[in-house]
């Protein structure tokens, strides 16, 4: 009779040898694609730091988990800032609660307006996002 903690041993390689290769299939599936899906770039009448130019991105990011392995959509997120592509600004989770195709087709009636005060990003939906500028000017 084989002893209990061999027996465990064996367990837990049978369970590492099974679900390792789902792990790492998952991880590749659903790593950030960091796609930009929509971009606007802050007009020359305007100016905040002599930085410049700014940015008002949407970026693809990760898989939404909520439904595991299961779903398609992705998360997105706003970005302002002067890199491109994305790295360092002010970054915003905002719910597109669309298709991906639906996502380029809502953002191509979407506008963006460039303040003294900052940016607003204005939906299709009429929903209406505003950033100040000093969240994305400079340091922050």
């Amino acid at each position: 009779m084989p002893k209990p903690a061999k027996v465990i041993k064996v367990l837990l390689y049978c369970v590492l040898i099974l679900y390792a290769p789902i792990l790492i299939v998952a991880v590749f599936l659903y790593w950030p694609s960091g796609k930009i899906v929509a971009q606007w770039q802050q007009p020359a009448e305007i100016e905040y730091d002599g930085r410049g130019p700014y940015n008002v991105t949407i970026v693809e990011k990760d898989r939404n988990w909520y439904l595991f392995m299961l779903s398609t959509d992705w998360n997105y997120d706003i970005y302002v800032g002067r890199e491109s592509p994305p790295s360092y600004g002010h970054w915003i989770k905002y719910p597109f609660a669309e298709d991906e195709d639906k996502i380029s087709a809502k953002l191509s009636q979407a506008t963006v307006e460039w303040t003294d005060d900052g940016v607003t990003l204005e939906l299709a939906t009429g929903h209406r996002i505003f950033v100040p500028k000093k969240s994305f000017i400079g340091g922050r």
